[in-house]
């Protein structure tokens, strides 16, 4: 089954257009600029002024995988609101959603390594891993300690 395109490019330019930041339709839009991130928080508002702009362009960062970058996943065609609504979704569940989510990928990424015989990327990896854990540790400590 052919599913439609509900979000268009043309509409996803209208906003940018609109919020006054660059085209996100296009491929390249992977980064994204903090400028553009504090624009995109302060237009979906509520509860994501309450999100540290740094969590926040990690998430926009990790969302956008929901666009174009994957053709046979593209549900938002970099949408930049709707993107941020995602963020919004996640870090509603928690406020170190992006860091679990790292580490998580982090050891499929590992496991491919080994299963492929990589012991380059598999190392690399490791370390990668180790450091995304050891920040993980520390937000959770202060969560804890907070409480």
């Amino acid at each position: 089954m052919d599913i439609p395109e509900y979000v268009t490019k043309a509409e996803v330019r209208r906003v940018c257009e609109l919020l006054g930041i660059r085209d996100w339709s296009a491929p390249s839009a992977s980064k994204v600029d903090p400028r553009e991130a504090q624009i995109i928080r302060d237009s979906v508002g509520g509860e994501t002024l309450q999100i540290p702009l740094e969590a926040f362009v990690r998430g926009l960062e990790v969302e956008l995988e929901h666009g174009v970058a994957f053709p046979d996943s593209n549900v938002t065609n970099n949408h930049p609101l709707l993107t941020g609504r995602i963020v919004l979704a996640h870090l509603k569940e928690t406020l170190d959603y992006y860091n679990r989510l790292e580490v998580a990928e982090l050891e499929g990424d590992m496991l491919k390594a080994l299963v492929t015989g990589d012991q380059s990327k598999l190392a690399k990896k490791y370390a990668n891993l180790v450091q995304a854990r050891s920040v993980l540790s520390s937000l959770e400590r202060a969560r804890v300690g907070s409480e």
